[in-house]
Parts: C-alpha cells; sequence; structure tokens
C-alpha cells in the first residue's frame, strides 16, 4: 500500500474500524469540577508529555475522536474540525445540538492560526491533524493533547479517561465507558452466540481497491473484540500497512467472516455486490452483511464516544444473524 493510500484510509476510516446515543444527546449531565480541580495534570501521549493547570475553558478539538469526547463530557469546544462531517457533507446523527454554538475550522490553510486566534487554554487534536511540526505548532498556543498513542486509531475510552482527568470530571468520564460498555454487554447478553464469532471491516474505496482491517488491536476493533468476536485468522496473517491491507475486489472470498461491514465509496454499494463471490459469502448466506455509507463506515473505523453507541444500535440485527 502506498503512504497516499494508507493516509487515505487512515482519514475515511478518518475518516479508521468501530448516537441516536442510548444516554441522550450527550453522554452525562454538568457537573461542577471535583474536588482538587486546581492541580496540574500530566498526560503521557504520543508526542510526550502534556501539563495542565487549572480547569480549562476554552476548548478546541482538531478531529472527531478528539470532538466527540468533549461532548461526550457535557464540554462544547470554541472551536473544532470534524473530520466526519467534512467527508460525508452532512452532520453526524450522534452530534448533539450543542455543537451548533462552536466555530467550524477549516482543514486546508494554517490550522494552528485559526486555532490561536480563538485563544484557547487547551488543544485537542487527532493524529491526522497533529504530526510533529502541528503539534509543536499548537503547543505554543495552549498544552496540547494528540493521540495518545502510536496506533492509527486511539481507543476512545482512553481519550475518555484522559480528558476526564484533564477537566476533573473523572466521575463524568467514569459514566460515560461505563454506559457503552452497559450497551455492549446487553448486546452479548441478548446474543451469547456472537461468541467466538468473527467480523471483517472492510470499505471499497474504489472499483479496484477494497481495504480491510486485520489488526485485532486497532482501537477501531475493540468493540467487536468486547463482543466476543475476532478478525478471521486468513485476514490477520496478510501483509498489511498500519494493521489495514488493499485487498483486490477479486479476492472477496477471502471474507470468510461471520459478519461483514461493507463499507463503500459513494455509489459503489451496488458494485460491492456485483463483486465475484459475494453472494457466496459465509455473511451474505447468513443475512449478516451491513452496508455502511462514508460516514457510517468511518464512525467505525474511528470510534468515539458518541458514534459507538448509534453505530451498535445500527449494527444489532446482524448481531442477531451473526450469532446463529
Amino acid at each position: 500500500m502506498t503512504a497516499r493510500t494508507s493516509l487515505r484510509w487512515r482519514r475515511t476510516v478518518v475518516a479508521v474500524l468501530a448516537g441516536a446515543l442510548a444516554f441522550g444527546g450527550t453522554a452525562c449531565g454538568s457537573t461542577e469540577p471535583e474536588a482538587g480541580s486546581g492541580e496540574a495534570v500530566t498526560i503521557t501521549h504520543a508526542r510526550g508529555e502534556t501539563t495542565v493547570t487549572g480547569t480549562p475553558k476554552k476548548i478546541v478539538a482538531l478531529g472527531n475522536q478528539w470532538l466527540d469526547t468533549s461532548l461526550a463530557l457535557d464540554v462544547v469546544p470554541v472551536g473544532y474540525i470534524d473530520n466526519v462531517s467534512a467527508l460525508s457533507k452532512s452532520t453526524p446523527p450522534w452530534t448533539p445540538e450543542s455543537l451548533q454554538s462552536a466555530k467550524s475550522l477549516s482543514s486546508t490553510g494554517s490550522v494552528a492560526e485559526q486555532v490561536a486566534a480563538l485563544e484557547p487554554d487547551l488543544i485537542l487534536a487527532d493524529a491526522f491533524i497533529a504530526d510533529q511540526k502541528t503539534y509543536d505548532d499548537l503547543s505554543k498556543i495552549a498544552p496540547t493533547l494528540p493521540a495518545l498513542g502510536a496506533d492509527a486509531v486511539t481507543p476512545w475510552q482512553d481519550q475518555v479517561t484522559a480528558l476526564g482527568k484533564v477537566l476533573h470530571k473523572e466521575s463524568d468520564a467514569n459514566a460515560v465507558i461505563q454506559r457503552v460498555d452497559d450497551k455492549i454487554a446487553a448486546i452479548t447478553a441478548a446474543n451469547p452466540g456472537l461468541a467466538g464469532k468473527t467480523f471483517a471491516s472492510t470499505w471499497l474505496a474504489s472499483p479496484a481497491q477494497l481495504m480491510v482491517l486485520t489488526d485485532p488491536e486497532d482501537g477501531s476493533a475493540k468493540v467487536f473484540t468486547q463482543l466476543g468476536m475476532s478478525i478471521p485468522e486468513n485476514l490477520t496473517t496478510m501483509p498489511a500497512n498500519q494493521g489495514r491491507l488493499a485487498l483486490s475486489p477479486e479476492r472477496v472470498d477471502e471474507l470468510t467472516a461471520d459478519l461483514l461491514l461493507a463499507g463503500y465509496s459513494p455509489g459503489l454499494d451496488e458494485k460491492y455486490r456485483e463483486l465475484p463471490g459475494y453472494a457466496e459469502l459465509p455473511s451474505v448466506r447468513k443475512g449478516s452483511v451491513v452496508f455502511l455509507t462514508t460516514q457510517e463506515i468511518s464512525a467505525i473505523n474511528q470510534p468515539s464516544a458518541l458514534s459507538v453507541p448509534y453505530m451498535l444500535d445500527k449494527l444489532e440485527p446482524a448481531f442477531a444473524a451473526a450469532a446463529k
């Protein structure tokens, strides 16, 4: 896979594998900062460490994972970039109306200049935005949290936990995570047959390119592993780039999973169904294929505290079919 292809996948995926939230437009009610809110908090991340003193009041969130994390903690940023919205050209249904009061920033031109104009006291920047140079530029403006680890997709739970510490809203952060965990537990209890079943998360990027998740440790795979599912071994052993494989569409028969997430670029859903061998796939025979728009596959690939519950609701019928 070329560097350009890898970046494109991450951005639609960012753009990589997971609302009408089970707990409403935001994950929890607003609470007062917890005791000790004046204490400095240090967060270790992919670029080193960031120390934040006091409780930030003006936050800028660059990228939908950090944006949704902030909103899940009932904090509306003063400015933001939502890459999922930009890619799909529509506001995701899991986004609360409160975001309308924030300023949407452009991902082109100088992001740092736009951020500086808002005079934030905390900047959150997803991995696809915060390369080393951008991180350095942003850090000169205000304390900045980039990706928390080296993985292409940060687990959303880690982001909620980290931001909860910084905002001194650790109880709220725990509640956000617990509510999603409870939803996953309910699906598991209703579908005990999911344990040991497999899933394949894919995106038909073009008529000649089918992207497939191969890394079970990727942040986008976590919700499925929590359900007791795994990626088929024939996929995990294939050579990949950052846990993702560019598979020739003629090899669609490699998608032997019980559950198939069939993401597609605009207008390619019928092309996906016409791929040679598609009709014989186990997931097709079981009725456990879910076709996902660019917005939806982005929510799977770059999961957040808000998008995961929404997508779980959408996938629930397919989970039931795959569990049989």
